[in-house]
């Protein structure tokens, strides 16, 4: 990720849903406006998200520190630390979230010809304006790969003796009027070797730099809790952790909330299944989607996505537990499902 790419991703226009068809329609469309049409409800599709109460309450909680770090007086700030399972939609989550603070800090600012915010550190010199960094680490990161990642976000060369590569990503975030640098995938930091120490000093030596200048440190990682970087004392007194919320099968309160949110998605996507009813999803197969998905938002989208394209495709037009069946998930997802089934234990549809 980069300043660009990242600018790019948050100014975008979301993909245009496609009108609704009647079954008389695709009947009566030749094979390239259903092809042309299928295509674009395929683009629509990758976009679906449901914005369930849990996902808000985690907005509001990180927007709030966000602000408190801000306002407080100059030193070490909260940390922002968002865990889960791996690929569950913490990501989504954050970059919905990120996007959403971009677009609310780079509202009144300048703007260069490219259509970019800018702002102007001396009389002389005009700066890309990066409200949002975004960094994602790669396997057993180490302290130098750390801050080459947050140079090379704002297009610096990240070579130069080790020393100096901290000083000079912290003046870029401040250069730049950076209010949050946000780590994905921060399980991957190496802690666990002879100089794991070091790595996790240097998340504090940064976040305390970064704090000086007002700017949030939060980090993404799968399965955080518990982990060095959230147990070591100085970190965790800072920390403020959310996690991604799962809903279980055998909690009444969790079945009430995942019927909803089912309903949720069932509405966005029924104008586009014709043969289908309301109740389809939500009251007929809320459990086969809880079987599939262990509780999962994130599988329950792409879940409900496949299932659409593939009523789609064979014409039936309504969504039915076949059209799931026929739906590949994660790895995680397709383990949970074997598991289950051999064990006999498929629950009954509410």
């Amino acid at each position: 990720m980069d300043a660009r790419t990242w600018h790019d991703y948050s100014t975008a226009e979301a993909p245009r849903e496609p009108s609704a068809l009647t079954q008389s329609q695709w009947k009566h469309f030749s094979n390239q406006q259903r092809d042309a049409h299928v295509d674009q409800l395929r683009h629509w599709l990758e976009h679906l998200y449901v914005q369930t109460s849990e996902l808000t309450a985690i907005g509001n909680a990180m927007t709030k520190v966000v602000r408190s770090n801000s306002e407080s007086p100059p030193g070490s700030k909260d940390v922002v630390v968002l865990t889960g399972p791996n690929a569950v939609g913490k990501s989504t989550l954050m970059m919905r979230w990120g996007r959403d603070r971009y677009l609310e800090w780079t509202r009144t600012a300048d703007h260069d010809g490219r259509g970019r915010p800018v702002v102007y550190p001396s009389l002389d010199c005009e700066a890309d304006m990066c409200p949002v960094v975004w960094i994602n680490l790669d396997a057993s990161t180490k302290i130098k790969d750390f801050d080459v990642e947050i140079l090379e976000f704002f297009g610096l060369p990240g070579e130069g003796l080790m020393r100096h590569l901290s000083k000079r990503a912290v003046r870029a975030t401040e250069r730049h009027q950076t209010r949050i640098l946000i780590v994905d995938d921060a399980h991957l930091l190496k802690t666990n070797w002879k100089g794991g120490r070091d790595v996790l000093d240097h998340i504090k030596h940064i976040n305390t730099e970064l704090g000086e200048i007002g700017i949030t440190l939060i980090l993404i990682g799968a399965n955080l809790a518990g982990s060095d970087l959230v147990t070591d004392p100085q970190i965790a007194g800072r920390l403020k952790m959310q996690t991604f919320p799962r809903y279980e099968l055998n909690d009444i309160g969790d079945m009430r909330a995942w019927q909803g949110i089912v309903r949720q998605l069932e509405n966005q996507v029924l104008p586009h299944l014709p043969a289908g009813k309301p109740g389809m999803l939500f009251t007929k197969l809320p459990s086969d989607l809880w079987f599939r998905t262990q509780g999962y938002l994130g599988d329950l989208t792409e879940l409900i996505a496949g299932a659409t394209l593939a009523a789609t495709s064979d014409n039936a037009h309504e969504i039915l537990l076949k059209h799931l069946d026929g739906v590949e998930l994660s790895e995680r997802a397709e383990e949970g499902r074997h598991h289950r089934r051999s064990s006999n234990s498929r629950p009954r549809p509410a």
